[in-house]
């Protein structure tokens, strides 16, 4: 349907249906990830990559440094989509920038409303790049042991490098405002995905948007009734949340997400929305290297599920199309790239607890708990989504959701919690989708009124996790402790051994192109100044 379509036109020709007859599913795969690449895409791989030349131009050596500055320009200048245009008018660009900023709001990143306990630690990641010198390696008096900031600090660099210029007030600032831009191109890319799936219907985008940014699984249910069976009310997790009820693992929604991981999230959002824009375009996998390099960057376990989106999306358009991609000259970039990045990120990281979930768990109840967790989480989505329409994404993102709990990694469940941050955002979009397409049996009318009921549930679930905003009151960030002294006097201090942001210096695999550090020294226990004083969360 073009766009000076009626917006009362049929739904089915919005959505082409895969078999005969008026009663055939929409084919969802149809309309998504054909899109040639554009400004748009182009601006979201920049937004991924360009923290990992900061990194590597700060923190290598020279030599290095140089060249891999070098070597990515001249791999942004190749990315396709600089031909492409760019697909919004100026006034609705600057609209949902200015909207993207508000969302940012509520990560915390300011402290001007409540931010949530993680940020004692992100904000000494902050101070630390801000004020020490690269590569940041902390000594401590109590043993002289040295170790390394090892964390993947792609949300970091930009204002980091800021804040060495201008101050940590600064970089605090551009926090802020980097989370604001990443939230910006996300609302770019919905409104791009609800044009297409849904072209000249009026309230598509806001309902894509709207579902998207309170998504979330049915945790209400099951905190309401644990709380009410432990005499908390059956309203307890109001101004506390409750995505950990499973306590093996979790889903987190994207309420949470935002509160308390915006560092893992929108190295997820981005990548899985860029895909499901251009994911089955040819042109647009010679950059899918660089997208998938920037995001590792950010949050290598999210990383892994863009990377799998991604494969599945390429291999789906036959091995003619995927093999002139591989060797064009951004994907090889890319490639040169991931060397020192990864050997950075795995520093260390045999210390991080891992296993699988029937190993580390009771069988019995881990299977249980896996079973229920499916329900609440994904199945209540998936399900009634494919009774509306027909989709392998929906399919493929459901499958990964159901098997990533099988193993554990990282305190808190890496592996589930940051990992299926990929495939449910997709499951968002679908099911935001869902609610567009036309329901003409009675079968795909109940599909859509659980969806419906989905959408309430979840929406209240998400209330819930964002009433932290409200119930508490903000608190300052600290000025003047680093990572160490912050992780010691934190809420997580006594639950967290720290292996997943720290590594032993020296480390040989990085000694030899990392620039040689000026450690940092770290007061003994006891002897650092309260780094919060007015209060923490």
């Amino acid at each position: 349907m073009p766009p000076s379509a009626s917006p009362a036109a049929p739904a089915t020709e919005e959505f082409p249906a895969q078999g005969r007859g008026g009663a055939a599913r929409p084919d969802l795969d149809a309309l998504l990830g054909k899109a040639a690449p554009d400004g748009l895409s182009l601006a979201v791989t920049i937004y991924m990559l360009v923290p990992s030349f900061v990194f590597l131009g700060g923190w290598a050596v020279p030599w290095l440094g140089a060249a891999a500055v070098v070597a990515g320009l001249l791999a942004i200048a190749r990315l396709p989509g600089w031909r492409g245009g760019w697909p919004l008018p100026a006034g609705r660009t600057l609209l949902l920038l200015a909207l993207g900023l508000l969302w940012a709001g509520a990560s915390g990143a300011h402290h001007l409303v409540y931010s949530a306990a993680d940020w004692q630690i992100r904000d000494a990641v902050l101070h630390d790049l801000s004020t020490s010198p690269w590569p940041v390696v902390h000594q401590h008096a109590e043993n002289g042991e040295s170790w390394l900031l090892r964390a993947p600090l792609g949300y970091y660099m930009p204002a980091g490098l800021l804040g060495r210029l201008a101050g940590l007030r600064a970089a605090e600032a551009a926090l802020w405002a980097w989370t604001g831009l990443g939230l910006g191109l996300l609302l770019m890319l919905l409104r791009s995905v609800a044009q297409r799936v849904a072209p000249g219907r009026r309230g598509a985008f806001a309902l894509l948007a709207g579902l998207f940014i309170v998504f979330g699984g049915l945790d209400i249910l099951p905190n309401m009734y644990l709380d009410g069976t432990f005499g908390a009310g059956i309203f307890g997790s109001w101004g506390r949340g409750g995505e950990w009820w499973p306590r093996f693992f979790q889903y987190s929604g994207h309420v949470t997400a935002l509160l308390w991981v915006p560092n893992h999230a929108l190295p997820a959002w981005l990548p899985a929305l860029l895909l499901l824009r251009h994911g089955s375009n040819p042109a647009f996998l010679r950059g899918l290297g660089p997208l998938v390099v920037g995001a590792a960057f950010w949050s290598p376990v999210s990383a892994v599920g863009a990377a799998l989106l991604g494969g599945f999306m390429a291999l789906r358009q036959g091995w003619r199309a995927v093999l002139p991609a591989v060797p064009a000259l951004p994907n090889l970039v890319a490639l040169a790239l991931a060397v020192p990045v990864c050997l950075y990120l795995i520093a260390g990281s045999s210390a991080v607890p891992h296993g699988f979930l029937l190993t580390v768990h009771p069988p019995a109840r881990a299977l249980g708990v896996w079973a229920l967790f499916l329900v609440v989480e994904v199945l209540c989505w998936a399900v009634p989504a494919a009774f509306l329409l027909r989709s392998r994404l929906l399919g493929f993102s459901t499958a990964i959701l159901c098997v990533l709990p099988g193993y554990v990694f990282g305190p808190g469940n890496e592996m589930t919690a940051r990992g299926g941050m990929v495939p449910l955002a997709v499951l968002a979009v679908v099911a935001g989708t869902a609610l567009l397409a036309p329901a003409p049996d009675r079968r795909r009318q109940w599909a859509r009124r659980v969806l419906l009921a989905c959408v309430v549930l979840g929406t209240a679930g998400s209330a819930m996790e964002g009433s932290l905003l409200v119930t508490h009151r903000p608190w300052a960030a600290s000025t003047h402790c680093s990572f160490p002294e912050a992780a010691r006097q934190s809420v997580f201090e006594a639950s967290t051994d720290w292996a997943h942001y720290i590594a032993p210096w020296p480390e040989p695999n990085l000694q030899a192109w990392m620039r040689e550090p000026v450690p940092r020294h770290v007061p003994a226990p006891g002897v650092s100044p309260p780094c919060w004083p007015g209060g923490g969360p």
